[in-house]
C-alpha cells in the first residue's frame, strides 16, 4: 500500500492543500474556503475537503481509494480553543495519520525549512511564533476582536469605524472611507446591517482597501498600516524574551497575506526578513509529518 502525504494550511479566509507522494514529490495543490475551527468545525472540514479534492484532480486518486494510506498534517486557525480542537479531532475522517497544530506552527517550519526560527504572520489575525530546541512559544493570535491587533480583521474593523465617523462628519471623507462606503452603494442601512453581523473574515475583506489607499498616500490608511507595523515590532520584542540565550535574537520571517505590505514600515532589523514566497505554510505541514512520523527529511518544492 502506497502512502500519500497531505499538508493543510487553514486560516480565517482560505485553506490551502499540498499533496505529495511517498517520495515527497508534489502531485497537486488546491484551495478551499475558511477553516478557523474556533468559528465552525463543520465549515473547516468542508473547506479542507474542498482543497484536498481540488488538489487530487487529475491524479486519478480519491480519498476513498484503498490502494493508498493518507497521512495529513494540518495547521489550522483556532486550535488554541481546546473544545474546538477536540471536536475537530473527533470528527470521522479518512486519514491514517492526522497531526493537528496551529497555522503558525506550520508557517514557522516552512519559513525555516523545517528548522528552528520565528515568524510573525499578518493575515486575518496576527500571531508571533517561535520554535527553539523542540519547544514552541507563541505571542498573540488570541482571536478577534479582543486581540489580533494589526491583522486584516482589525484593519477592516478600524476602516469601518473611520467610515462611520466620516458619515457622521466627525472626520473628512478621504479616499479610504469614501471607497468603503461606495462598496455598499452609499446605502447606510446596508452598511450598518453588514457591520453589525460581520465576522472576522468579513471585516478582513476591507483590508485590501486599506492597503491600496495607503499605497496611494491616503493619510488614514497609512496610519492603520503603521499601527500594524508597530504591533509587529512589539511582537518581535516579545518573542526575543522567550529565547533562552538572551544574547541571541532569533531570525524572524514575516508571513501572511498582509505581511509584504506591512514589512516596509517595520523598524529595520537584520533579524527580520521576508522569506522566499515559495515557502508557503502548507509545506510546513509536510515537514511536521516528517518529524512526527520519524521519516527522513526531504525538502519539498511547491509546484507552480
Amino acid at each position: 500500500m502506497k502512502n500519500i502525504y497531505i499538508g493543510i494550511d487553514g486560516g480565517g479566509t482560505k485553506t490551502k492543500a499540498i499533496i505529495t507522494d511517498e517520495n515527497f514529490k508534489t502531485i497537486g495543490t488546491g484551495l478551499g474556503g475558511a477553516s478557523n475551527i474556533r468559528l465552525s468545525v463543520t465549515d473547516a472540514w468542508s473547506s479542507i475537503y474542498c482543497a484536498i479534492n481540488e488538489a487530487l484532480k487529475g491524479t486519478g486518486i480519491t480519498l476513498d481509494d484503498r490502494e493508498y494510506e493518507f497521512h495529513s498534517g494540518m495547521g489550522l486557525a483556532g486550535v488554541s480553543i481546546l473544545k474546538a480542537k477536540k471536536e475537530f479531532l473527533e470528527t470521522p475522517h479518512p486519514f491514517r495519520t492526522l497531526i493537528l497544530e496551529s497555522d503558525a506552527h506550520i508557517g514557522c517550519l516552512a519559513a525555516h525549512d523545517g528548522k528552528d526560527g520565528a515568524i510573525i504572520s499578518v493575515g486575518t489575525g496576527v500571531i508571533g511564533y517561535l520554535i527553539e530546541k523542540g519547544k514552541n512559544y507563541r505571542v498573540g493570535g488570541w482571536g478577534f476582536p479582543h486581540a489580533d491587533i494589526g491583522g486584516g480583521a482589525w484593519m477592516g474593523l478600524e476602516a469601518a469605524k473611520l467610515t462611520f465617523k466620516a458619515i457622521d462628519a466627525a472626520i473628512e471623507f478621504s479616499s479610504l472611507p469614501s471607497d468603503i462606503f461606495k462598496k455598499f452603494d452609499g446605502n447606510l442601512s446596508d452598511f450598518v446591517t453588514w457591520a453589525n453581523a460581520a465576522k472576522s473574515s468579513d471585516f478582513a475583506t476591507l483590508a485590501p482597501f486599506v492597503i491600496d489607499r495607503a499605497q496611494k498616500g491616503d493619510v488614514l490608511a497609512l496610519k492603520l498600516i503603521k499601527a500594524s507595523a508597530l504591533e509587529v515590532d512589539t511582537m518581535y520584542n516579545c518573542l526575543c524574551k522567550k529565547v533562552k540565550n538572551t544574547s541571541t535574537q532569533p531570525k524572524c520571517a514575516i508571513l501572511g497575506g498582509l505581511g509584504k505590505y506591512i514589512y516596509p514600515h517595520i523598524k529595520k532589523n537584520k533579524h527580520i526578513f521576508m522569506p522566499d514566497t515559495s515557502k508557503t505554510a502548507e509545506l510546513g505541514a509536510i515537514y511536521m509529518l516528517q518529524q512526527n512520523l520519524s521519516l527522513s527529511f526531504h525538502q519539498i518544492t511547491k509546484i507552480n
